[in-house]
């Protein structure tokens, strides 16, 4: 019982550290564009393509599934953010450049990242031992420094940065000051577009490893399937729930990552709960609940940036 008690608890940990690591990171993505003034609800689908980008080169690498070297995906992941970059610059293009509804684009991007990852998941063309419905990169495991995983360590440190970043530095200050007062800061000689297009990038690279992160960590165990499970779209109710604050942010995506552990995992914690083991499906049920309820209660009290949205009109100054 002990042993049985202990292997759960474990599954539960691995599991809420490896979604903190992805919500974390993909949060931060969505907070580095909207502190600039640019909304992203892209996340999902640059998550996409960090996943499918990912799983294709752990496809490749990885031939010898039975014997991987796990330290290889460090590079991988970092790749498939840079990939994402271009995918983040089309919606950069359009929201910054053609000052067009960023709304509608990302939705665009989301669909067309979507479609993408459902065509090449079931070409065959990289198919999971003769099953082209998912891509197998090959990573069975975390990697681990003294116990705690190397993923969810590199998502505080990224975490850190951008606080750092953002609080600290000229450049951070001149960053949040384009989301807040973008005609201030181009009456000041400061290019805006030049700091919506950073952080439009910056978006992109994290969305793509956040993606990275979910196809090598527990939670898909190396295969990639076509979709994100919608963990993008979460983490930007993390972001209306962290109030665009780094250190709520952070807060939430553990709380919502141990949230959906205990969803998945509490019926084997708790086996003495006769409502928990009748109630199963229900218990799977509570994460999407509350993350209503949060998008509801915290929707009308968000402090987002004041240009948040808002295409930068240089004729207004």
């Amino acid at each position: 019982m002990n042993m049985l008690l202990s292997s759960n608890l474990s599954g539960f940990s691995d599991y809420g550290f490896s979604l903190a690591s992805v919500l974390i990171i993909a949060s931060l993505a969505g907070l580095m564009c909207e502190k600039a003034g640019v909304v992203n609800i892209a996340i999902e689908g640059m998550m996409t393509i960090g996943a499918l980008v990912t799983a294709i080169l752990g496809k490749v690498i990885n031939t010898d599934t039975t014997n991987v070297n796990l330290y290889n995906q460090l590079y991988v992941v970092l790749i498939a953010g840079v990939v994402t970059i271009f995918i983040a610059l089309i919606h950069g293009y359009i929201s910054i450049t053609l000052k067009s509804n960023q709304i509608i684009s990302g939705t665009a991007i989301n669909l067309l990242a979507l479609g993408i990852a459902a065509f090449i998941v079931s070409s065959g063309y990289f198919g999971l031992n003769g099953n082209v419905n998912a891509i197998d990169a090959g990573y069975r495991k975390p990697i681990e420094i003294c116990g705690i995983q190397w993923w969810f360590i590199i998502a505080i440190v990224i975490c850190a940065i951008c606080a750092i970043f953002l609080i600290y530095t000229k450049y951070g200050k001149r960053y949040i000051s384009v989301g807040e007062n973008p005609n201030a800061v181009d009456a000041a000689g400061i290019s805006v577009n030049k700091y919506r297009y950073i952080a439009v990038c910056v978006s992109g690279f994290l969305s793509g490893i956040a993606g990275g992160v979910l196809v090598v960590s527990k939670l898909n165990s190396g295969e990639f399937t076509g979709t994100t499970n919608g963990y993008g779209y979460l983490a930007m109710a993390i972001l209306i729930f962290g109030q665009w604050k780094i250190h709520y942010v952070s807060i939430g995506a553990l709380m919502f990552a141990f949230l959906f552990s205990f969803a998945l995992y509490g019926n084997n914690l708790i086996q003495d709960s006769d409502f928990i083991r009748k109630n199963q499906n229900l218990l799977k049920t509570i994460p999407f609940i509350i993350t209503i309820a949060v998008m509801v209660l915290f929707s009308k009290k968000s402090q987002a940036p004041a240009a948040n949205g808002v295409p930068f009109d240089k004729s207004k100054r």
